[in-house]
């Protein structure tokens, strides 16, 4: 059954063809090779029925789609997905902030997935997957204008907290100053900047002490302060060979209580 025919058959009762285009597109398990091939068909066919996609009928089909990462599938599967997700965006002005809140998503990759990006492979897989992000991105924001807009206050409600991997807060900064440096960037960009310097600012302040004293835990604020008010006397002693040694050191002692 063509997938106009199955998108319509719901509508009219018939269930069954449509459920098993949800198994096609959920199936999230390791896919073989025709089983890769029945997913880039069922999503390139859907790319030319998205008139035919019904938010009430299909909610369960479009929940499939927008919960899909790219992160999981190789480069034909990718491919296939953004052509929907553009056509989607552009077939009506209702699932465009879900079209861009799915890409959105696609900036991090799963937390199964953070390992792999120490390895070339990794780090090649994500490339494969933020450029076509961005191109996507970008294709949607040609078709409307308004996108741009939309984009920004997901981008910015999307952001990992400072409680977040380091990994995933590096690759979704990396994602947003793509976006400030690229064609959207006229738009967006300010409020992106401001948000990443929010963001790192957030972080600054939940270092630990422990971080910052990290080269020896077991000294204190006030004994850190001692040493280099030490380092400072040194410096001033040997810039002061005209002046006696000690005078020096209690003259330089003397200013630091007076600044205190």
């Amino acid at each position: 059954m063509s997938r106009q025919r199955c998108l319509k058959a719901v509508t009219q009762g018939d269930s069954e063809s449509y459920n098993q285009l949800i198994g096609v597109i959920h199936h999230k398990e390791w896919l073989a090779p025709d089983e890769v091939a029945l997913l880039v068909t069922s999503l390139k066919a859907l790319s030319g029925a998205v008139f035919y996609i019904d938010s009430v009928y299909h909610e369960s089909l479009l929940s499939s789609i927008f919960g899909m990462s790219m992160w999981n599938y190789g480069p034909d599967v990718m491919d296939a997905l953004m052509e929907l997700i553009i056509s989607l965006a552009v077939s009506s002005e209702k699932y465009t902030d879900f079209c861009l809140g799915m890409l959105v998503n696609n900036f991090i990759p799963p937390n199964s997935f953070l390992e792999l990006l120490k390895q070339p492979r990794g780090i090649a897989r994500k490339e494969h997957v933020i450029s076509r992000v961005h191109s996507a991105l970008k294709d949607i924001a040609d078709l409307r204008p308004v996108a741009p807009l939309r984009l920004l206050p997901i981008i910015v409600g999307r952001m990992p907290n400072v409680f977040s991997k380091e990994p995933l807060i590096v690759t979704y900064v990396e994602n947003m100053l793509r976006l400030e440096s690229g064609a959207m960037g006229e738009v967006v960009g300010n409020v992106m900047l401001i948000a990443v310097m929010d963001r790192l600012i957030d972080l600054d302040v939940e270092i630990e002490w422990e971080d910052i004293l990290q080269e020896d835990s077991s000294k204190g604020i006030f004994e850190m302060e001692l040493e280099d008010m030490e380092e400072n006397l040194n410096d001033a002693d040997k810039e002061a060979d005209e002046l006696p040694r000690e005078f020096c050191r209690r003259n330089f002692l003397g200013n630091v209580v007076a600044e205190n």
